[in-house]
């Protein structure tokens, strides 16, 4: 079935009338992929009013998410649109905090695609992530760009479980139409994929396969590697409109440069969001004139690529050494016994900060968690060393980041400790 309806062959985009923001209800699955297509066409081309995509309640998505989606889009607040030229606003992923409404204009989220699908391809997309977020919503704008109607695997946004077989049949499909089949994943849905013969197959018919939301362990690209399979690391957000620095290489257009008094990235180019929704100092201070000041911390190596070591906020002082959450969280993922680690920190009972780590170990591997918070006291030293929580899975949003503030309950409530 067609997800577009009576729409122009790629974008042409033009000036937008002042309208309000309307809000389009996203459900589980293809349909809800579908509605958000269409609204996001006509946003993108002037047609339609300024759109807030919002998930809607469903079995994996929750009153109390959805709440905080719409907070931060203000769309039930009466208030103007902070310019005639938005023409989209999405909420940031909310994995530790509260998300917050971003502001895109039609020139800033078609701004790279040209430089993503090069030479003028027209590729097949197959959507694999939820369409609330900026990732998927990137695949519905390329593949609005490309004039081609994304291949959707069933299980997007929650309607299922993201199988192997379900997207092998997806790839399968568009193999059908196209080609050049493309695709952007998370590492979560990667590991899985890699893990099965259907899977691994799928993503070797896949000329582009861009992996996002969350960093890409070097292992996990070295097993890719050793089967024929190759990734492209993104680094970007939702104030980039995703991912802008292809491993490690800014997109043409696109600037990055370390703040030299915070140690933290400056993304520049034309695919810098306008702002916040309803929050101007907080504009103020993240946007500037030279683009999207992140809270990540990082630096340029000598050749221009960008290396990304952590962020800012995530660095947590425990006995009077600073430990970085996220490079705990790389020790954990590169022991070859770990499927999926988190780390997170919480206050113990005598008000110090505690390191607790929740991994997902292979089958069979018992000594996996114990073996792994070696690796980190190794590495990382004695202060870095987590309380250690084995679990099936770990905890995800809607939008496919951990879910970190479900696992700072999990620990403070006392996960057995190992």
């Amino acid at each position: 079935m067609s997800m577009r309806r009576n729409l122009p062959s790629g974008l042409r985009s033009c000036p937008m009338a002042a309208s309000p923001l309307e809000r389009v209800p996203v459900p589980p699955g293809s349909e809800g992929a579908a509605r958000l297509l269409q609204a996001l066409a006509e946003a993108l081309t002037g047609s339609g009013p300024a759109i807030a995509p919002v998930p809607t309640v469903s079995a994996t998505v929750s009153n109390d998410y959805v709440a905080s989606i719409l907070r931060a889009l203000h769309i039930d607040a009466g208030l103007p649109l902070e310019s005639p030229e938005v023409a989209l606003v999405v909420a940031t992923s909310g994995s530790t905090g509260e998300p917050r409404g971003v502001l895109h204009s039609a020139a800033t989220l078609t701004a790279l695609d040209g430089a993503v699908h090069a030479r003028g391809a027209r590729p097949q997309w197959v959507l694999a992530l939820p369409v609330t977020s900026m990732g998927g919503i990137n695949v519905l704008v390329r593949s609005l760009a490309a004039g081609r109607d994304p291949i959707v695997v069933p299980s997007i946004g929650g309607a299922g479980p993201f199988t192997p077989q379900a997207f092998a049949a997806a790839v399968e499909s568009a193999r059908r139409r196209h080609d050049d089949v493309r695709v952007s994943l998370v590492p979560a849905q990667v590991t899985r994929l890699l893990s099965d013969e259907a899977g691994t197959r799928a993503l070797l018919g896949c000329s582009q396969i861009l992996v996002g939301g969350a960093s890409l362990r070097p292992s996990l690209r070295d097993v890719a590697t050793s089967l024929g399979v190759r990734l492209i690391s993104t680094y970007g957000a939702t104030e980039t409109a995703g991912g802008c620095v292809f491993d490690g290489v800014p997109l043409p257009g696109v600037s990055v440069e370390v703040d030299a008094q915070t140690g933290t990235l400056i993304v520049g180019g034309p695919s810098v969001a306008l702002g916040y929704r309803a929050e101007p100092d907080l504009t103020r201070a993240a946007f500037g004139p030279r683009g999207f000041l992140t809270s990540d911390i990082g630096r340029i190596e000598s050749d221009g690529r960008v290396m990304v070591i952590g962020r800012a906020d995530d660095v947590v002082s425990i006995s009077g050494v600073n430990v970085s959450i996220g490079a705990v969280d790389q020790v954990l993922a590169d022991h070859p016994d770990i499927d999926a680690a988190a780390a997170v920190v919480v206050t113990d009972p005598r008000q110090e900060p505690a390191l607790h780590a929740f991994v997902v170990v292979r089958d069979g591997a018992r000594r996996a968690p114990d073996d792994a918070r070696e690796s980190v006291e190794q590495i990382l030293g004695r202060a870095a060393r987590p309380l250690m929580h084995q679990v099936d899975a770990l905890p995800h949003l809607p939008n496919g980041k951990v879910d970190r503030r479900l696992l700072i309950e999990w620990a403070a409530t006392g996960q057995e400790d190992r």
